[in-house]
Formats: C-alpha cells, sequence, structure tokens
C-alpha cells in the first residue's frame, strides 16, 4: 500500500464501491433535487430525516402544550387564580430552559395572566 491510497481510505472504499455498482439503485437517481433539498441546511434535512427533536425543540413543544391546557382550562372555568399563578410560573420556567437552549436570535420573553392569550400564538 503506497502513502497516498493509506491517507485516503474512504476514498478507497468509495471508489471501490462505486466500481461495484453499488451507487446504481439508489432511490430518486437521475431525478431532480427538490426545491426544499437545494434550499436548506443540509444538516437539518438530516436530522429531519432521523426523526431527532433538538432539546430547545422539546422545550419550545412543552412551553406550548402548558400554554395550551391552561387557557383549555380557562374556557371551562376548571382553574382557579391560584393555579393559573402557578402554571404561569411554570410556564415561564419553561421558556427560560428553552431560552438557554435555543439559538439566540429564536429567544422568547416570558408570559403572563394578561398576556396569555396573545403570546400562545409565539409558539404555535
Amino acid at each position: 500500500m503506497d502513502e497516498s491510497s493509506s491517507r485516503d481510505l474512504m476514498g478507497e472504499i468509495y471508489k471501490e464501491y462505486e466500481k461495484r455498482g453499488g451507487f446504481e439503485h439508489l432511490e430518486g437517481k437521475g431525478k431532480p433535487l427538490s426545491q426544499e433539498t437545494l434550499n436548506s441546511d443540509p444538516l437539518n434535512s438530516v436530522i429531519k430525516n432521523a426523526n431527532y427533536l433538538p432539546e430547545w425543540i422539546k422545550a419550545q413543544h412543552k412551553v406550548r402544550d402548558t400554554i395550551l391546557e391552561l387557557l383549555q382550562k380557562r374556557e371551562k372555568s376548571t382553574v382557579t387564580e391560584k393555579e393559573e399563578k402557578a402554571t404561569i410560573k411554570e410556564i415561564n420556567n419553561l421558556i427560560k430552559k428553552y431560552n438557554r437552549q435555543c439559538p439566540v436570535r429564536l429567544q422568547k420573553a416570558f408570559v403572563s395572566l394578561e398576556t396569555l392569550e396573545r403570546d400562545q400564538h409565539k409558539w404555535l
């Protein structure tokens, strides 16, 4: 094995696979790439295809779900003022966790009892 081939082991494996026709029957071969593929970040599409959710997305969903639960309880009049205040505190703790994990430009402000209805749309 000469020095050039030992430095590019993956390249050699790729070339050998190509010679054996390993790329001949790939799904979508010969078809144009979609606009989504052309315009998206390759890492995002890999993550999406792997069904992986980053922790900050999970935190965002938890905030959304907790807000929606509180609004449903409000609508049915099945929540006390004390429970509302405790849930708002819980929501704001979840938002704090979300803000620590998400990209800076996606950080969001805390909610209050007065702004909850308006702020719910930020989390949908």
